[in-house]
């Protein structure tokens, strides 16, 4: 079922305010891509003819495809298999080593919920997956710099996705993916921002919209954790722990040139950036685009989804000397009418993750799920206390899937909740405040 355009969060003009003609999705990704192509087989990513998807009964079998099998597409995967009559059917891996865990988790998983002996393809093509017309959908989890591709190939073939964050590498192969999916409205898309499925941030944003607060002009968010203590869990001694025990980087099947494909800057195969792919610029935007879109897309829900004017950031690699992106940052975004301040420190945990919403009247902090308010100077008792209540994300989209719904983070959401972090990547790289223009939909 089509959503009706009054149905979705915002419109393709109304996103970030743009002004600005919207080009068709395949037109928006060849500038993106820079007319890029995967080699040895004719390009599937700027098709202007796109497939339908099949309408999925209350009572249908699901039938899913993972593109990126590590271990944030097996934990989605596999939730999305714990509800009733869903099978996931192909895996689409540059490794050979994720795909044999991924495969074996699924495999369990669905026995459990008496599907025995699914055959669960495998492919080190994700077109492959995508060109099968028995999959109706599919779970997207590969490295950012992966995310582009498969995400239009998969809505030019007529595949419902979850699409893990964030969502894009750039905001320019945001705004392409973003035009991909709206070119294709019946599909159900989600954005794997996932505590938009928790329900009582709703509770907490009617007190704010009533007034509690008063005017909030200032709001902290953060997610700090202590990588230094305990080990990163994405050196490939943990990756490998978590998956076969012992592995060999040396002499394991990993497609490194595929992996590599959309980058322009191409190095020899290294265990650590492949495994901690996500502290290196090439790959992904560190700790601001990482952690940091969650916390972020929770004050964007609260605050009535509002388009950020400028940003400037700063920090440095501290402790984690592999790391290229920074181990500890602070940037500032500012939104007109309040100033929002992330930090990102993977060397304290102390913190913890979440925002503090400073009013003229209360205060609101979030910290892990919990919502509390307190009156203004006051600390002794919290005047209001929301404990975390909610659904899986993951569950949320399958049952979306099945009516038609919109999901609690329709893909709208993946280029406006991430533009701040964004933003914020290019002003600590250039080392300058960074502007932001909606009618353009540039920044400088």
């Amino acid at each position: 079922m089509a959503l009706k355009q009054s149905e979705k969060t915002c419109s393709r003009r109304e996103l970030l305010a743009s002004s600005g003609k919207a080009a068709t999705g395949a037109a928006v990704l060849g500038a993106a891509l820079g007319g890029c192509s995967m080699p040895g087989r004719k390009t599937t990513e700027t098709r202007t003819a796109s497939a339908a998807a099949r309408r999925i009964g209350a009572n249908d079998q699901i039938r899913l495809g993972l593109i990126g099998s590590g271990g944030q597409g097996t934990h989605d995967t596999n939730l999305c298999c714990q509800k009733d009559n869903v099978i996931c059917v192909a895996l689409a891996d540059v490794a050979e080593f994720r795909m044999d865990y991924t495969t074996k988790v699924l495999t369990e998983t669905m026995a459990r919920k008496g599907h025995a002996a699914v055959q669960i393809d495998r492919y080190g093509d994700y077109r492959k997956l995508l060109d099968r017309k028995d999959i109706d959908a599919v779970v997207i989890a590969t490295p950012d710099h992966w995310h582009a591709r498969p995400f239009i190939a998969a809505c030019q073939a007529g595949k419902h996705i979850y699409q893990e964050k964030p969502f894009s590498f750039t905001i320019d192969l945001g705004f392409a993916m973003l035009a991909a999916a709206e070119d294709n409205p019946a599909l159900v898309i989600q954005i794997g921002t996932q505590r938009r499925s928790q329900g009582h941030y709703a509770e907490a944003k009617k007190l704010i919209d009533n007034g509690l607060l008063g005017k909030v002009s200032h709001i902290r968010a953060f997610d700090c954790r202590n990588y230094i203590a305990g080990e990163d869990p994405f050196t490939p001694q943990a990756t490998a722990a978590r998956t076969v025990g012992q592995l060999d980087y040396a002499t394991a099947k990993i497609d490194w040139d595929q992996f590599q494909q959309p980058c322009k800057h191409k190095v020899p195969f290294e265990a650590l950036r492949y495994t901690a792919w996500r502290w290196y610029w090439d790959y992904a935007g560190g700790l601001v685009t990482d952690v940091g879109v969650h916390v972020i897309d929770n004050v964007h829900w609260l605050m009535g989804e509002p388009v950020p004017k400028s940003a400037v950031a700063n920090g440095s690699v501290y402790a984690t000397k592999y790391w290229e992106t920074p181990d500890v940052v602070n940037a500032v975004v500012d939104y007109g009418e309040f100033s929002l301040e992330f930090i990102g420190n993977f060397t304290n945990g102390f913190d913890g993750d979440g925002f503090i919403l400073y009013g003229t009247k209360a205060t609101m902090e979030v910290r892990g799920n919990d919502v509390k308010v307190w009156a203004d100077g006051s600390r002794a008792k919290p005047q209001v206390h929301i404990p975390a209540a909610g659904i899986e994300h993951q569950h949320n989209w399958i049952d979306c899937l099945r009516v038609g719904a919109r999901p609690n983070a329709p893909v709208q959401l993946g280029v406006s909740s991430l533009l701040p972090s964004h933003l914020a990547n290019l002003a600590y790289r250039r080392g300058k405040k960074i502007t932001w223009d909606p009618a353009t939909r540039r920044a400088s």
